[in-house]
């Protein structure tokens, strides 16, 4: 299993940090920086284009073998043995959850949707649920439910419920119809 920690910033001496994605970083940008320590004798830096804001930190992917690094929104799946970008996380991820049963992760892509990682991949993608954001955001053992928003001259607030197994949604502030046919729906 590999380790690893974030780096208050590159480090001012040993090999170059490797960019992610490639030739990030030749200019002498730091984004965010994470060294790895494998299950091998190559202990090696990583630097990471952060994205535009968002959640922040690094995870191991729920395949139990790569690692997956969230940079101001942007993800990066890296094989931290063989130091490869695997797949990027396209989606501006601005909050992040583990779950269990199967062990993965679920997060919050831009306010917006809500999405399921697990070992082979990809879960789920719910409909879009909310215009622009969610708040009072609840996880129990098998749904998420909260506020999703509204812009209006009022503001509103609409309540939204998901189920944590297939993704499957009701509620929300944006239509119920998948008009961006972003729902992708796992098995029951």
């Amino acid at each position: 299993m590999a380790v690893f920690r974030v780096l208050p910033g590159l480090p001012p001496y040993g090999p170059t940090p490797l960019a992610f994605p490639a030739g990030f970083g030749r200019t002498g940008r730091e984004g965010y920086v994470v060294e790895f320590c494998p299950d091998t004798s190559a202990t090696w830096v990583g630097n990471f284009r952060r994205g535009w804001g968002g959640y922040e930190g690094v995870c191991l992917h729920p395949n139990g073998n790569d690692v997956i690094v969230f940079a101001s929104g942007d993800g990066f799946v890296v094989d931290p043995r063989t130091r490869e970008l695997k797949d990027g996380i396209r989606d501006p991820v601005e909050y992040l959850w583990q779950v269990s049963d199967p062990p993965g992760i679920v997060y919050d892509r831009q306010g917006l949707a809500f999405v399921r990682i697990g070992p082979g991949g990809l879960v789920w993608h719910s409909r879009r649920i909310s215009w622009d954001g969610f708040r009072d955001v609840v996880f129990t053992a098998d749904r998420i439910t909260g506020l999703a928003y509204l812009p209006s001259s009022d503001d509103r607030w609409y309540p939204f419920e998901l189920e944590l197994a297939t993704g499957r949604s009701s509620g929300g502030s944006y239509s119920s119809d998948d008009a961006a046919q972003w729902e992708q729906l796992a098995d029951e």
